[in-house]
């Protein structure tokens, strides 16, 4: 194989897909130690050994503040053009991230590079009329969720399934079982954690609602106490500012989601793929996602999914509560919390619940599986 055409060019936008993209790295370099990468990422990437045009780092994800960052964003998308004009990789493989991703596909749709998408965004539940545009854009998808394949295939989209890289790296990094008995000794019977998400925004939005459900708990049983994972350290201050407006028995704890998961006898989560990773230790659960009145109202006819948890989703059922919010429903939040603390038939249920869902879907190896699909796509090529 020539030289040239051992570069990929791969591109993720946010902390997730950066985790995913680096275990992505590590698995091409294991079947091909020669390859070399270029594109898009953040830390995680860069040492698994990412050239980085530039570190996704320092850029924001949602829309408002990409357009207060409008400058950034065009020469980052005229450096990753050139990038693809002059050094013609063999592939570029995009992670999530569709809003710029889709100007990367554009572009070496035109220059003639084969395009996968790995982790693609989830047009099955908000805007499946950019599935025909994806169809333009994209030789190949690298599906992580079983009833994504159908979706794509009924599009007439090259779809494999291979599984959802999460789990590659919860086995990869384990758990500190020392941390995890800690978080018990120090917080007592019953622990609550709150996961508003990684996100600045995210965190505005849900964890003052988290913590007013919160204090109902509290009201109705004091022996309740409440974690508050702080995923990014970057937002902790404002995490701190927030949870000192109300008078709780409340710690914030600065990474070690999974330590915190596990420390957990239920857990209010942001929607997203947080909630898998509580699924994989087979904690209670409720799900919220919470936008403006406004927007609310423009996207609600969009979603055409049932439900806005993967968990639901993926059982095809409302396994654990979940709410799709434009106001704050604290009393709604507390009332399903308080029936999974107190009811224990309840709350076995849902375990059963997710042990059958994580027996079919919690196995590692979706970062070799996609290796695999993408160096027979090179190959064919």
């Amino acid at each position: 194989m020539p030289e040239s055409s051992k570069k990929i060019f791969i591109s993720a936008g946010d902390t997730s897909g950066d985790i995913h993209g680096a275990n992505l790295i590590y698995s091409l370099l294991e079947k091909d130690p020669e390859i070399k990468f270029y594109g898009l990422g953040k830390e995680n990437m860069i040492k698994a050994g990412l050239h980085c045009l530039h570190d996704m780092s320092t850029k924001s994800l949602m829309w408002l503040h990409v357009l207060a960052e409008i400058s950034s964003f065009y020469k980052m998308k005229k450096d990753c053009i050139y990038f693809l004009k002059q050094e013609k990789p063999c592939v570029v493989i995009l992670i999530d991230y569709c809003g710029f991703n889709f100007y990367v596909a554009k572009a070496a749709r035109k220059l003639g590079i084969p395009v996968i998408y790995y982790v693609t965004p989830q047009l099955w539940a908000h805007g499946p009329w950019r599935v025909k545009k994806m169809k333009k854009l994209v030789d190949k998808l690298l599906v992580v969720y079983p009833f994504e394949k159908p979706f794509y295939d009924n599009a007439g989209i090259p779809a494999t399934y291979v599984g959802h890289p999460l789990f590659d790296e919860i086995c990869k990094i384990g758990i500190d079982e020392g941390v995890v008995s800690e978080i018990r000794d120090r917080h007592g019977e019953t622990v609550v954690s709150l996961l508003p998400g990684s996100r600045k925004q995210e965190v505005v939005r849900l964890l003052p609602l988290f913590l007013q459900s919160a204090t109902v708990i509290h009201e109705k049983n004091s022996s309740v106490r409440f974690v508050v994972s702080c995923s990014e350290e970057q937002h902790y201050n404002l995490i701190d500012s927030i949870v000192k407006e109300y008078e709780l028995p409340c710690e914030i704890i600065i990474g070690k989601v999974h330590e915190v998961i596990k420390a957990s006898d239920l857990c209010i989560a942001s929607a997203g793929t947080v909630t898998l990773q509580i699924a994989y230790y087979l904690k209670p659960m409720i799900i919220v996602y919470k936008v403006s009145p406004f927007l609310y109202f423009i996207a609600r006819p969009f979603f055409v999914t049932p439900y806005i948890g993967l968990v639901n989703k993926l059982s095809d059922k409302m396994i654990v509560p979940e709410r799709l919010m434009y106001r704050n429903d604290f009393a709604w939040l507390a009332e399903q919390a308080f029936q999974l603390i107190a009811d224990n038939r309840k709350k076995q249920t849902c375990v059963e619940e997710l042990t059958l869902l994580v027996s079919k879907i919690g196995k590692p190896g979706a970062s070799e599986h996609a290796a695999e699909e993408i160096l027979k796509l090179i190959d064919s090529a």
